[in-house]
């Protein structure tokens, strides 16, 4: 049996309105604890300065900017929990608005934390799409509510998927676009391999979440209700997501990314040792 380790999530959307932290403590696998998380807002000076470097394609001041910004997050989010800094084994960083391989050893040294980031580039190489990679935690927050399956998760963002969980396990996702309606979510229920025995919505407006519950012929629920995050759901995925990277297990699998079979990924970038 494996080891739980205890990691930081990070997640920086390109809203450059704030960045998610969220601790989780897992085994990468059944074994899943979701433990505190806050959001630390950008001030509108930070805000100017991330947007006025991305407009002007600065690279490396995006990623100076950026690398400050989590750090002080990390910080700040371990001294509101009184949380030492070796308490934490990892951290695992997504952002939008930032991808050069060396964002995570700048994080890395800035934070005095091991960091993995950069996920979907293993998955890209293989000749997946890149995305979605959160279905893997969709069924390890299934399995740890005990969540009959199958299983049908929407998420709902800047743009939308379906994930199935199969009774085996086995995953299959699907895009439904930046245009979500309860139309195209309705045409990719038709392309499941069985029909779900429940719905769960993360990220819908009343009106879609109705019109939902109305046209399909089984339980729909927000995901909200079963506990899961609303607003740090990203910053956990990629906490989890880190320890998998860890331990050189599956990120992405031919039903999800496209790739011919699953493979892991993430970039480790190891913190300067004391």
């Amino acid at each position: 049996m494996q080891s739980v380790m205890t990691v930081i999530g990070l997640m920086s959307g390109s809203s450059l309105e704030g960045i998610d932290v969220a601790l989780v403590a897992t085994d990468g696998e059944r074994r899943l604890e979701r433990r505190q998380s806050l959001t630390f807002p950008l001030t509108p000076e930070q805000r100017k300065s991330l947007s006025k470097a991305i407009a002007a394609g600065h690279a490396a001041r995006i990623e100076r900017d950026l690398v400050a910004f989590c750090a002080e997050a990390v910080k700040h989010f371990l001294e509101s929990f009184a949380l030492a800094r070796d308490a934490v084994a990892l951290i695992g960083f997504q952002s939008e608005t930032a991808g050069r391989i060396g964002f995570g050893e700048a994080l890395a040294r800035a934070t005095g934390i091991d960091v993995v980031y950069d996920f979907a580039a293993a998955d890209f190489e293989a000749g997946g799409q890149g995305r979605p990679l959160d279905p893997v935690y969709h069924r390890a927050l299934a399995e740890a509510a005990g969540i009959a399956r199958p299983l049908a998760v929407v998420e709902i963002g800047a743009r939308a998927t379906v994930t199935y969980i199969g009774e085996d396990g086995s995953l299959i996702a699907f895009d439904a676009g930046p245009h979500v309606t309860a139309q195209a979510i309705l045409g990719l229920s038709e392309r499941l391999p069985a029909r779900p025995r429940l719905w769960l919505i993360g990220g819908a407006a009343d009106a879609l979440l109705e019109a939902l519950g109305n046209r399909l012929g089984e339980p729909v629920h927000r995901a909200e209700e079963m506990g899961w995050s609303k607003d740090h759901f990203g910053a956990e995925t990629f906490a989890y997501l880190a320890v998998r990277s860890m331990r050189k297990l599956p990120l992405s699998f031919p039903g999800t990314t496209g790739v011919k079979h699953p493979i892991t990924g993430g970039r480790l970038a190891r913190a300067p040792r004391r």
